[in-house]
This record gives structure tokens, sequence and C-alpha cells, in this order.
């Protein structure tokens, strides 16, 4: 019986994440009940990056945006940050620490705006040690905030459109997740609500 459980259990662990679509959410919520289900299911900070990366994707189409491997940001690399717009480096985390606000520092150095990207529940914390290590010097927001504002801009505040743009925004997260990640199960699928807006 144990086995069988287990099995049961690597089944559900390998269930896309589901996006709750209910027009009469704010698009903040809908993206904060997205991340809060990802975190229950241990995929936080995969989830956080590819969304980031496919919100900015989305908001700059002519641009390239780098997409690597979540894991890729706990391994040593030269790279400036987690994604890199003009002379502004984005960092995404889920648990803000030392280590991402020493970066931050040297990122100020080299002459780079930074941008710290960090769950709402993380904000406050982040922000005053951002105040500590950085001297106001790089912007910290609320992931929520950052995708959501975005979507409604892109939507010009229409429902409709806004249906359209989440869709969009999911569209280019799986095709990133799927591009660089083994684990599929951190695709996410759209509610039935949604479908008629994937063309």
């Amino acid at each position: 019986q144990a086995f069988l459980v287990d099995r049961v259990r690597d089944f559900h662990n390998r269930q896309k994440l589901k996006l709750i679509f209910d027009p009469k959410l704010s698009t903040w919520q809908i993206i904060h009940i997205l991340f809060e289900t990802s975190h229950s299911e241990g995929k936080a900070g995969y989830v956080a990056q590819h969304l980031v990366g496919a919100k900015l994707q989305l908001r700059f189409p002519n641009v390239q945006v780098s997409n690597e491997s979540a894991s890729t940001a706990d391994r040593p690399t030269n790279r400036s940050g987690d994604f890199m717009i003009g002379n502004t480096v984005f960092h995404v985390t889920v648990s803000p620490m030392e280590g991402v606000f020493k970066k931050c520092q040297e990122n100020i150095k080299e002459g780079l705006k930074v941008y710290l990207i960090v769950p709402d529940a993380k904000l406050a914390a982040a922000r005053q040690l951002g105040e500590q290590y950085c001297n106001g010097h790089i912007a910290v927001e609320a992931l929520e905030s950052f995708i959501s504002q975005n979507i409604e801009e892109i939507s010009v505040f229409a429902a409709d459109k806004l249906k359209n743009s989440l869709v969009s925004l999911v569209k280019i997260y799986n095709e990133r997740v799927n591009a660089v990640e083994v684990d599929k199960s951190l695709m996410i699928e759209l509610p039935s609500n949604l479908e008629k807006y994937n063309g």
C-alpha cells in the first residue's frame, strides 16, 4: 500500500500547475494564487523566475530575454543577474538573503540599475535589507505586482484583452520552461474558461 501511495504522490507531483481564472479576482490575486500553489508544491523558485522571464518577453517582444534553468541561479556563474534589459539587471528570489544583496552591490558598482523581485510576503523585509545593503539604490518589487501591473497595462485595462494577455503570458512561460527545464510539471495548465482565448 505504501508503494502505491508513493506512486500516486509521484503522479500528482508530475501534474502541471493549475491557473485559476475568476474574472471577479484582481490580476494581482490571480498571480498570487498561482504563486502560492507553486509554493505549496515546492516549485516557487522555478515558477517565480520563469514568470518574470515570460513577463519581460511579453512586454518587450523585440528584446532577447535570456532563458536558463532556475537551478542555474544556485551555481556560481558570471551572469550579472537572472535577466538583463538595457542597463538594468533583474534578480528574482523567493528567499532574499545576504547573497543576493551582495550581488546587487556588485551590480551597482558596475553602474547597473538593479531590480530585486520577491514574493509579496517577503517584500517588507527585502526592502529593509535593500536599504541596509544598498542605501536605496535598488528597486525592490513584489513579484505579483511586477507581473500583474504590466499585464493590466498591456491589456489597456480591458477585460477581454486581459484574458488574451494572461493566455499569452502562460504560453510564453510554458515555452520557456519546456526549453530549459527537465521537470515538465513546472508548466501551467490553462483553465477551461480561458481555453477559447488560446488562439
